[in-house]
């Protein structure tokens, strides 16, 4: 009801009216105690509205010797063509393929055991049993619904009733009813038709493959983990504290993703399920119910499918012009610290209008490093005059920005508030649960209850707004164990830990939404699900390691924003640098940090952070070239400011991300679909950071369809779909800009400004 009912509100809209039968709530879960009725629906939907392009949609069933064929003809296709295809794509319509050797449904039963340390989660499931329902009757074949019943002879008594539904010429839904004795099952497993050369992207934020085809992807929140490619840091991570993570854990799972058939699916369930692509022929979704719901979204092209998907759910707000022109600067130990290392940043030329100081609710040394003190409210001695250093560099354009999550210390004033009101979650015994989050015990807010989430809004209003901060991380939301209750009731323990990512997301956008300071104050977040991007304003890409590794580095976060533009959040940003220390094994390098630097140039916020262990890392202040050189960058990256501000509306007209990859513009180039590791900055750069460790030289491929200008060359354009090699030194990213872009004197300013011989140039 609280997060489910804000995606319905953006995905019902007029033109997508629901009118299936028994009046289904869309986006909505049946309270636990209701999923044991004798009859369930559910339903796929195949949307509506968004697209008001070619004729009505065809929805078709055809029989087959042994099964059945349902396909839908959404739209008329754009057709792309360019010099590197070599054959016109035109995706096939099916939806489903039903045989009785191979049925579409199967349902089972399973015990399940999930465990966590510090964030990190282990799952066992058991399956007990798994039914294929491989017989059908036709029941209604009309010309926008087609409804089966599917049965299986090694259960007499259950029956499922299949219902696909055309709402209109881009979207349809598909649902289930099982009518059935027994109360066992517990899991269902959907399959729906693939084509072996089909490529999958989303999943919502994945950060070591792009395309997820060959590989399953289970949809339930944690840590990210540390390491995650198998190799030194996760062994070491793994032996102390099984934090090592896998090509799948992330702080945003989402159960959805992009088909380059030119549809998205939508999984509204919260439950724990897993999006299996390992097959050629089917995509397997299998999920902790009995019933099974999903939006598939089509558009005449992916871009156009992605920018529905983004407007139902709701594109993300403007970004105020002070948090996308200078940069934001981690800084922390104190006022007199915080001030010293921003003059001196000032005196050097850097663009600053952020100071973020996570540290100002003081702080706890533990073995894992420097730690916040995780009581949220100013800590006047750590932080002294904070109130007038905030109105002060307030006069200069400069925001001061905090730190919060929703735990609160055992033995702060707040944790003993929030247990005394009976905000906090509890165990099964109705006591606090106290969580050890390396080093420190903390009780977590109860955000499903509303009256748990008005008084931490308000606790957050109180304590951070009044201040003056111009916004915050706003971290976690990942920890939830299934052994923690809330004092909400209507989610079981697996729908409440999906959940409260959401609701963290929702309590942010409402303590500035409710202020009038939407546009103004910045929030930002690493976790999130299905439903977060209709809340979230900013996101980041969580605690990457300090190093150069594919798994876990620097290129992971690239893949972060991808697979978040595709799932329907179109703004992001990462920790320039990393955040994640192991001294003496794994610290920030000079080069890495400046690596990282030029490449968040090209995104639309730059912010630093010292990470975990700040003695160990090489930071901007580190020496007098490191300021220098990181001072020209952000200037740099003030001078796209109106390029970017054009970005950021053109999400909130259209949701077009800002960041994407290349196959969205460039669809008809077949070299385009397997880029992973370049990105598109809007529609007129494209960015190629450097992501080997020593590297002065990058081969870039240039889309075709297009012809390109070198950033940093004489000025000649070269003609895309191929590769190119260019010289890139540090300071000077890769880039290139499309040429007769209506932003080329813009992007020629800033080459004759920070290139050779300009105001900002290095001297090499």
């Amino acid at each position: 009801m609280i997060a489910d009912a804000v995606i319905q509100k953006h995905l019902v809209t007029a033109s997508f009216a629901l009118t299936l039968v028994e009046g289904l709530q869309f986006l909505r879960l049946d309270p636990p105690r209701l999923r044991m009725a004798v009859s369930v629906r559910v339903v796929v939907v195949l949307l509506a509205g968004a697209l008001a392009v070619g004729s009505n949609g065809e929805l078709t069933l055809n029989t087959t010797s042994d099964g059945f064929e349902i396909s839908f003809n959404a739209i008329k296709f754009k057709v792309h063509s360019c010099m590197s295809v070599t054959k016109t794509f035109v995706p096939k319509p099916q939806i489903f393929e039903h045989s009785s050797a191979d049925p579409i449904v199967w349902l089972g039963s399973g015990v399940a055991n999930f465990s966590e340390t510090h964030g990190m989660f282990q799952l066992q499931d058991e399956i007990i049993d798994k039914i294929p329902l491989s017989d059908y009757t036709q029941v209604s074949t009309q010309p926008t619904l087609i409804q089966l019943t599917l049965q299986s002879h090694l259960d007499p008594t259950l029956t499922f009733d299949l219902v696909v539904s055309e709402v209109s010429s881009t979207q349809v839904d598909i649902s289930t009813r099982a009518v059935y004795s027994r109360e066992a099952y517990n899991r269902i497993w959907v399959r729906l038709y693939a084509d072996e050369d089909e490529r999958v992207w989303g999943g919502g934020e994945q950060y070591t493959y792009l395309n997820l085809r060959g590989r399953y992807f289970p949809i339930w929140t944690s840590e990210q983990g540390i390491g995650r490619d198998g190799g030194v840091i996760a062994n070491i991570t793994d032996i102390d504290g099984n934090a090592g993570g896998e090509y799948y854990t992330t702080y945003w799972p989402q159960a959805s993703f992009l088909s380059s058939r030119r549809y998205s699916c939508l999984i509204p369930d919260r439950h724990y399920l897993v999006l299996n692509f390992t097959e050629d022929s089917r995509h397997e979704v299998m999920i902790h119910n009995d019933v099974f719901r999903a939006s598939l979204v089509f558009g005449a092209s992916l871009l156009e499918t992605v920018q529905a998907v983004t407007t139902h759910m709701g594109p993300q707000p403007q970004l105020p012009d002070w948090v996308i022109t200078g940069t934001t600067i981690a800084l922390q130990r104190g006022t007199d610290e915080m001030l010293f290392y921003y003059e001196e940043a000032k005196a050097a030329g850097a663009n600053v209008s952020g100071i973020w100081i996570q540290d100002w609710s003081g702080y706890i040394q533990t073995y894992f490093g420097h730690r916040v003190y995780w009581n949220w409210r100013w800590n006047g001695t750590h932080y002294p005059d904070l109130d007038k250093v905030i109105e002060q560099l307030r006069g200069e354009d400069v925001r001061v920005l905090a730190y919060i999550n929703p735990m609160l210390i055992e033995g702060g004033d707040m944790y003993e508030e929030a247990k005394a009101l009976g905000h906090l979650m509890t165990d099964a015994q109705g006591e606090v649960f106290k969580q050890d989050v390396g080093g420190f015990l903390v009780g977590k807010v109860d955000l499903m209850a509303p009256d748990s989430l008005a008084w931490y809004r308000d606790e957050m209003e109180k304590n951070m707004l009044n201040l003056g901060f111009g916004g915050w991380m706003a971290d976690f939301g990942e920890y939830t164990r299934l052994d923690m209750y809330s004092s909400n009731t209507e989610y079981d323990q697996e729908e409440t830990h999906n959940l409260i990512p959401v609701q963290w997301a929702k309590c942010n956008r409402e303590v500035v939404e409710n202020t009038g300071q939407l546009g103004e104050v910045v929030p930002f977040m690493r976790s999130g699900g299905l439903g977060s991007s209709t809340y979230q304003l900013l996101a980041w890409a969580g605690d990457q390691n300090v190093d150069w590794s594919f798994g876990d580095g620097l290129p992971s976060t690239i893949i972060a924003a991808l697979s978040l533009a595709v799932s329907g959040m179109g703004v992001t940003h990462f920790d320039i640098g990393g955040y994640t220390t192991q001294a003496p094994v794994l610290v920030r390098t000079k080069e890495l940090l400046l690596r990282s630097a030029e490449y968040a140039v090209f995104t639309p916020v730059m912010r630093t952070h010292e990470g975990n262990k700040p003695d160990h890392n090489h930071q901007f202040y580190s020496d007098e070239d490191t300021l220098l050189q990181f001072s020209r960058l952000t200037q740099m990256h003030a001078r796209l400011h109106p390029y970017t501000r054009s970005l950021l509306q053109d999400l909130q007209a259209t949701g077009t991300p800002v960041q994407r990859p290349l196959f969205l513009d460039f669809e008809g180039d077949a070299g385009s679909w397997d880029m992973s590791y370049q990105y598109l900055y809007g529609a007129d750069l494209l960015v190629a950071p450097i992501l080997y460790k020593g590297d002065v030289t990058q081969t870039v491929y240039l889309p075709g369809g297009a012809s390109w200008v070198h950033l940093w060359g004489d000025g000649t354009a070269v003609s895309g779909g191929a590769n190119i090699t260019v010289s890139a030194p540090m300071g000077y990213p890769p880039v290139f800009y499309r040429h007769g872009s209506t932003w080329t004197a813009l992007f020629q300013e800033i080459s004759q400004e920070f290139g050779s011989g300009g105001r900002w140039a290095l001297k090499q």
